[in-house]
Formats: C-alpha cells, sequence, structure tokens
C-alpha cells in the first residue's frame, strides 16, 4: 500500500483561495474558504484500497510554501497530487519542485480545469509526471494502484514516459455513476478552518448533484463533471448529512452543486426527506433563475435553506443572450423577489465586461442590482479560462491583454470600446455602491452573529481592497 499526500496549495500572497472544479478564486467579498470536496472525496476512494491518506488545505491553515516543502519531506509520500487554478497556474505548477525536492521519488500530478485542457501547460514543467483530466476520484485510485510509469491503460491521464520523456495523453475516463460518487472523507483533514462568513458557524460541503446542462460560454463547469446531470440517491444524500451532524456536530451545510435547482423533482424529494427525518439544518444552495418557483422555495425553505445564490451576471438581455446564459433580467427579478418574499436570504452574481459590454450596459447592470431585494452581491470581472467559448472568441478576437492572468478580480480583456482597465474601475465603483448603502448595512448588520466577528473583520478589510474604498 502507498503513502499518498493531496493538497490545495498556499496562494502567492498568503490569501484565502479555492481551487474546486469550476470554482477557483480568491475568497470573495463576504465568501469564505470552501472545504476541498474533490480532494476529500479521492482520499475517500484510496481509503478503500487500503492506503495511507494525508489531506491538506494550505490556504485553510495558512500553510505557507516552506512550511508544505517540510510536511512533504516529513511525510515522505509516494504519490502526491494537488489542486491547480488558470490565475495562480505558474505558482501552482511551480510547487513541483518543492515536492520533488523533498520527496524525489514521489510520483507527481495536478488537476483542475486549466490543466485538464491545456495538459501540456503543466508536463512542459519538468518535475510534474502527470495530469489527471477531469474528475479525479477514480483516476488516481488506478494510478495509485499501477506500477510507476506503467500508466498506458489508465484513463483519464496525460503523462510523461520515464524513459524517453515523450507525452502521452490516455483516452478520457467516463464519468463516475451517481451511486457510486463515495462521501467526502472529512476525517482525512482540518475542517475547524471552515466557517460560514457572518455567522461564524462550522460548515461542510455535501454534493447531490454532478454535470450542468446549460451552455454559459464563460462557465468551465462541464469541463471538470461533464454536461448531463448525476444524480446521487436521495436518501444516500440525506443520510451523509445526519452522519456528518453526528461525527462533526456540523449543522450547516453548502449544498454543492453547479445548478442544484436544475431537476425541480428532486429538489422537491431532496427537501422531503430532510423534513421527514426532522432534521433542523441550515444550508445554502447555487441556482438559476429559471429554475425556481415559489412552491419550490418554499419547500426549500421548510427543509432549511437560509441563503440561495443566483448567477444574475448582466442586466441587459442581450449580453445575456450572447453569452448562451439564455435567462432575461425579468426573470431575474422574479427568482429574487420570490425568494425575498419566502424569507430566504439571496445572492447575486454579476459579471463586467463580457462580450457587447459597454459603460451603459455596466451602469444599467449596476442599476439593476440595486433596485433588486439582494441581500448580498459579488462582482467579478469576466475571465476567458481556457476550454470555455469565451476564450475562443477572445483569442479569436484579440482581445486578451498581454501578461495578464485569468483572474476573475481582474479584467483581462480590452474588448471594443471598453478597456480591462476601465472595467476593473467599474467594478470598484460597483462594490461601493452597493455595500455603501444603509439599507444594505443595516442588513448585513442583522445577519451577523457574535461568533463571526473575527471573520466580520477581515471581510472589512477584504471588501476595502477589493472595492477600492481607501484609495
Amino acid at each position: 500500500m502507498a503513502k499518498i499526500f493531496l493538497f490545495n496549495p498556499p496562494h502567492p500572497e498568503g490569501k484565502g483561495f479555492t481551487r474546486e472544479g469550476r470554482c477557483t478564486q480568491e475568497s470573495g467579498v463576504w465568501a469564505t474558504q470552501w472545504p476541498p470536496v474533490s480532494l476529500a472525496t479521492t482520499a475517500a476512494f484510496l481509503e478503500r484500497e487500503g492506503h495511507t491518506i494525508k489531506v491538506i488545505d494550505c490556504p485553510a491553515i495558512k500553510l505557507d510554501r516552506i512550511a508544505l516543502e517540510r510536511l512533504i519531506e516529513k511525510i515522505k509520500p509516494d504519490f502526491v497530487f494537488w489542486n491547480t487554478a488558470t490565475s495562480t497556474l505558474n505558482y501552482d505548477l511551480d510547487i513541483a519542485k518543492s515536492v520533488k525536492k523533498a520527496a524525489y521519488d514521489s510520483i507527481v500530478g495536478v488537476l483542475g480545469t486549466h490543466v485538464t485542457v491545456l495538459p501540456e501547460a503543466a508536463l512542459d514543467n519538468p518535475y510534474i509526471d502527470m495530469v489527471i483530466r477531469r474528475e479525479p476520484e477514480e483516476t488516481i485510485k488506478d494510478v495509485c494502484s499501477c506500477e510507476k510509469g506503467k500508466w498506458e491503460t489508465v484513463y483519464g491521464i496525460s503523462y510523461k514516459d520515464p524513459n524517453t520523456e515523450n507525452i502521452h495523453h490516455n483516452p478520457d475516463r467516463k464519468f463516475l455513476a451517481p451511486e457510486d460518487i463515495p462521501w467526502p472523507a472529512w476525517h482525512c483533514l482540518d475542517i475547524s478552518p471552515y466557517r460560514l462568513p457572518l455567522k461564524g458557524r462550522p460548515f461542510l460541503i455535501v454534493a447531490p448533484i454532478r454535470g450542468c446542462p446549460f451552455l454559459c460560454n464563460f462557465c468551465t463547469a462541464s469541463i471538470y463533471y461533464g454536461k448531463r446531470l448525476r444524480k446521487r440517491p436521495v436518501t444516500n444524500i440525506v443520510d451523509e448529512i445526519e452522519a456528518n451532524i453526528e461525527r462533526f456536530k456540523v449543522n450547516d451545510f453548502f449544498v454543492w452543486a453547479d445548478t442544484f435547482t436544475a431537476d425541480k423533482k428532486y429538489v422537491e424529494k431532496f427537501c422531503r426527506e430532510i423534513t421527514a427525518r426532522g432534521l433542523k439544518i441550515s444550508w445554502v444552495c447555487n441556482s438559476r433563475v429559471d429554475t425556481v418557483n415559489m412552491e419550490m422555495l418554499s419547500m426549500m425553505k421548510e427543509a432549511g435553506l437560509w441563503m440561495i445564490s443566483f448567477g444574475l451576471e448582466s442586466g441587459s438581455d442581450a449580453i445575456l443572450k450572447q453569452t448562451g446564459k439564455n435567462i432575461t433580467a425579468k426573470q431575474s427579478k422574479i427568482a429574487v423577489s420570490m425568494a425575498h418574499q419566502t424569507g430566504i436570504k439571496t445572492s447575486g452574481h454579476f459579471i463586467f465586461g463580457l462580450p457587447g459590454e459597454t459603460e451603459k450596459s455596466m451602469r444599467k447592470t449596476l442599476a439593476f442590482a440595486l433596485d433588486l431585494p439582494l441581500d448580498i452581491a459579488q462582482f467579478y470581472a469576466a475571465a476567458p479560462f481556457p476550454g470555455t467559448g469565451l476564450y475562443r472568441q477572445a483569442l479569436k478576437s484579440k482581445w486578451l491583454r498581454k501578461d495578464t492572468s485569468f483572474s476573475q478580480n481582474h479584467a483581462a480583456l480590452d474588448l471594443p470600446g471598453l478597456s480591462a482597465q476601465a472595467t476593473d474601475t467599474f467594478r470598484s465603483f460597483a462594490y461601493r455602491k452597493f455595500y455603501m448603502r444603509p439599507k444594505t448595512l443595516l442588513n448585513i448588520f442583522s445577519m451577523m452573529e457574535p461568533e463571526a466577528i473575527y471573520d466580520i473583520l477581515a471581510n472589512l478589510k477584504r471588501f476595502s481592497m477589493w472595492s477600492g474604498l481607501f484609495k
């Protein structure tokens, strides 16, 4: 049996940073560090095989690169795998040098949406042996069961031949059947840092659905989990929730799915199971505005939903159509209003700098955000992540700024009539405009709980940096 080390790397500047499927970003204004669910489910697969597992989320426990190298040197693992992100890619890949320095004989592999699409970007690094493409669990399990270098039959990897250094791309692996997706092995890592923003309570992720059938051209969701909805059995999901309550004393959950409400009947069955078992839990989820109705929202509220997160993106119907989002501003207004009427807190996510964006359309989106009964708003810059339609469009149209990283925190596209700098300037203005309103501040204060005071102060500092408030 092997010793296997899985980790989420530190951020280059020591910030909180999530690398999880399509979610690869610095902690947002009121966001927090998400538990690394892919690493935890991979650990569950490996435990079944009898391997010794160590899982570390470096940003969560504030472990820097030097300390990480020392830990690897102490463990001397046989295999090391870690998440990568587009915006931190060079740093993430360079960590391989530290890994090999600490454990020279280890097999080194990286995963994530960027390296899935462009595996050569990782394999050009002399210290990286392979790329795990798409969802990682079964692929990593198979790699760790093989003799070193004998990876010809392992689906889902790109790798360097140890003898010739030639790069090989094995066929894609089929996605896991929903009933085969394991519970995350949260016991393999320190879960104490994961706290709800504004609340301060501990929480965990539960992931009932994989895959996203929608066609948003800026999103990497289907790269990691595919387009087909794979819905785990509801009873299995609720069994997992009950087990987490018992073992970890956690009653708050992030229901992790690209669009949890994509299948109304599944959501209703989930809510009925929660209610039938009398579970007193609180949870949040992601949603699309065209997949909810008042009856569903009421049922979700009764089952413990306290906040729902909508991808609203823009107040311009033309931009929404052009990006393949295929919703309308009217639908957004109806959905947010319904959730608000039901007593569910709402979080709205907006993107500035999408194709077709102008100064006028950005002002329209901000006015739209200010008019909605939102409790929380996140304003992003359009990021042309590799593998997306937006990336291909940006390359073809020559919109990409030179020497820029693709991050949702900083615009990378110089659009016709709208520079990346203008997008960034307006994004900062939007944050100030939204959060400096007395009614917004009072609402945020009303959601705060005493346990979260330290996190709240940290978030205020982060807000000042994101918004440019004190520039």
